[in-house]
């Protein structure tokens, strides 16, 4: 909300108070999205190669993050702009795991003002910041790129937040509402492979007990 022109929000009929939110929010559109599949990678690939080009003459850049994934950068805007001028198309940002002990409660600042500490996560340096009148193609997850060729930044200016793995209880919650909605119609769980039941160890990345581990490691990614 402190630079994006639009925040396009796809909600799958959530009833925690989160559509009340969106629809006050003054640069928000909200969409319903209708599938009611769970999660289903397949799918969503599918949805943003449908959504993203229309976007085209209308903004500059597009970011296409989930809900526990924040673009951050203390100069965003002007580092946007410089990227533009280099003739960068497609920026992929440093991945980081952010940590704690769930989510943090809302106190009027930015979640990563309240929650800074993190460990590093190359995985989560995804390529989701893009001039959306370049072709674009992703793989499962929008980890990487496939089929495609931008002018690419690795850039260390732009971070990548991902808050999922909030502590060993926060994650061990998650996975298991993230198994059950993996393959609702066609039974396959294989993409929530790391949620499934009895995947533990703190040598396991992705895990609670890790997520627990991951506490010590970490340090203040916006330093």
């Amino acid at each position: 909300e402190k630079f994006a022109d639009e925040i396009a929000v796809w909600d799958d009929s959530s009833t925690d108070g989160t559509r009340e939110m969106l629809n006050r929010h003054p640069k928000v559109v909200l969409r319903n999205w209708e599938h009611h599949t769970g999660i289903d990678e397949d799918l969503f690939l599918a949805h943003w190669q449908q959504w993203y080009p229309p976007t085209r003459g209308k903004f500059d850049w597009c970011m296409i993050v989930d809900p526990d994934e924040f673009i951050y950068s203390p100069f965003i805007t002007s580092m946007l702009q410089m990227e533009l001028a280099d003739g960068v198309e497609c920026i992929r940002p440093t991945g980081y795991n952010m940590t704690g002990n769930g989510l943090p409660k809302d106190d009027g600042r930015q979640i990563w003002e309240i929650a800074p500490m993190g460990v590093a996560a190359p995985v989560y340096s995804k390529p989701v910041i893009f001039q959306p009148k370049i072709k674009i193609n992703w793989i499962r997850g929008k980890h990487a790129l496939e089929n495609c060729n931008p002018v690419m930044s690795d850039s260390d200016h732009f971070k990548l937040l991902h808050y999922r793995y909030m502590g060993a209880d926060y994650t061990r919650a998650k996975n298991a509402k993230n198994y059950a909605r993996c393959g609702l119609l066609s039974g396959d769980k294989g993409a929530a492979w790391s949620c499934s039941p009895g995947y533990d160890g703190a040598d396991k990345e992705h895990s609670p007990q890790w997520a627990e581990f991951a506490k010590t490691k970490a340090f203040n990614v916006l330093l």
